[in-house]
């Protein structure tokens, strides 16, 4: 993916990694199978070498992560040797005991915590496994003793604190192990398919109810809905038409300004924001985007969105009175949980008219159902827009922030409304 990888994968292929999932998974499988081959091309061999045993892709996993060296000191680098003092002795098979081992995932090497998700599947939102378990005649993956990768051919001693202290390529392991007898289906797990080679991709399913297709609020089928898909594209057979008349909806991730590294370069902050930026199936038209809330002054992974109305429906700014709108924000039955300031900004105008600020609780406003929440009337001038962001002065990374959609519907008269909204439209 890399541009500095000597292999790099084309336009097209990079891109399918990016976006697809089942091409995602065949890259990562390549890459899996060569670390495999590499290892046999060294002769190094996990119990009987056999590819149909579950236990026996260990040193693969391990190369995977943190390589297989194949010339000049050649085998599996330290990192992720189970010796090392980095990961606790004492620690037990991950996920065996506790799911609560995924909390601090950091105390077991890589290859213990993929044998250990494959051992113990990750369950959905109502406690059901994502995907089966392996045929495992003890019902357990049989895990390799944390000494077994630590001898005299590779500096190591399993007695001392620091069994290979100099932490370098003297510690590479480039020999063959086995933890299993004379392996057969009877001791050694095995894959278990749910479904057959061949088949085709399941029907997508959705996990959770879904909010309203191309709905208004209450009785205001004249309402201007800026939805967070401004196409209002085609999700979960809600219909794909052009919305784009109706006004815009951006994302803003980061803000304007950069932080200095350790090594004198700059790093902005939109590169980091996005990591956590998601979606859902859920809300106004099955669609929301949303993050989580963070400290006011966490300005790395701040995401911003504005909702406006087609500009041309606007006032100049020196045009008595401004639009004014009842404005109402949608909110989904799930996954909206922080509170959230959404400003209000009429735009440049004439008049003295300022912007304005609402803060919604929106795990509360949406109390588990899918709601348009009546914010108040504002008044708006050319530039005028609605915009709400993920920092909060109590956010600690936890509580989700939705961004979903706002409808404006012109209203005559001011009318304050729950967020007692200054509308400085006459």
């Amino acid at each position: 993916m890399s541009e500095l990888h000597g292999e790099q994968l084309d336009t097209l292929h990079a891109g399918a990694v990016t976006t697809d999932y089942a091409a995602n998974i065949a890259a990562g499988l390549s890459i899996l199978a060569e670390k495999w081959n590499q290892l046999k091309t060294l002769g190094m061999n996990a119990n009987n070498g056999s590819a149909d045993y579950i236990e026996n892709w260990y040193m693969a996993l391990w190369g995977y992560n943190s390589g297989v060296y194949t010339s000049g000191s050649v085998g599996l680098g330290y990192f992720n040797n189970p010796i090392k003092p980095n990961y606790p002795a004492d620690r037990e098979p991950f996920l065996r005991n506790s799911y609560d081992d995924a909390s601090h995932p950091g105390d077991w090497t890589y290859q213990e915590k993929i044998l250990g998700w494959a051992e113990v599947p990750q369950m959905t939102w109502d406690g059901v496994a994502s995907y089966v378990k392996p045929t495992m005649p003890f019902n357990v993956i049989t895990a390799a003793p944390l000494d077994a990768f630590c001898d005299s051919s590779n500096a190591c001693d399993p007695d001392a604190a620091d069994p290979c202290p100099t932490w370098d390529s003297a510690c590479y392991w480039s020999g063959s192990v086995s933890w299993i007898g004379s392996q057969s289906s009877a001791n050694s797990s095995t894959e278990a398919l749910r479904y057959t080679l061949g088949s085709s991709e399941p029907a997508l399913e959705s996990k959770y109810g879904h909010g309203p297709c191309i709905d208004h609020p209450s009785v205001y089928t004249n309402a201007i809905i800026v939805d967070d898909l401004g196409e209002h594209e085609d999700t979960y057979g809600c219909g794909d038409f052009e919305g784009a008349d109706d006004g815009k909806f951006t994302l803003q991730t980061g803000d304007n300004i950069t932080m200095e590294r350790d090594d004198y370069t700059y790093r902005a902050t939109p590169y980091i924001a996005p990591v956590d930026l998601h979606q859902l199936g859920a809300g106004y038209d099955h669609h929301v985007y949303f993050t989580h809330s963070y400290p006011d002054t966490d300005y790395f992974h701040k995401v911003t969105g504005r909702w406006q109305v087609n500009q041309s429906d606007l006032p100049s700014g020196d045009e008595f009175g401004g639009q004014r709108y009842k404005v109402y924000v949608h909110l989904p039955s799930h996954g909206a949980e922080a509170i959230v300031r959404y400003r209000f900004i009429p735009g440049d105008n004439a008049f003295g008219a300022e912007a304005d600020y609402c803060r919604v609780n929106q795990a509360t406003r949406s109390n588990g159902q899918e709601t348009w929440f009546e914010m108040g009337t504002f008044s708006f001038w050319k530039g005028g827009y609605i915009e709400a962001d993920n920092l909060h002065d109590a956010g600690t990374g936890d509580d989700n922030v939705v961004f979903d959609a706002i409808a404006f519907v012109p209203f005559a008269s001011a009318d304050p409304g729950a967020c007692a909204l200054n509308d400085g439209g006459a």
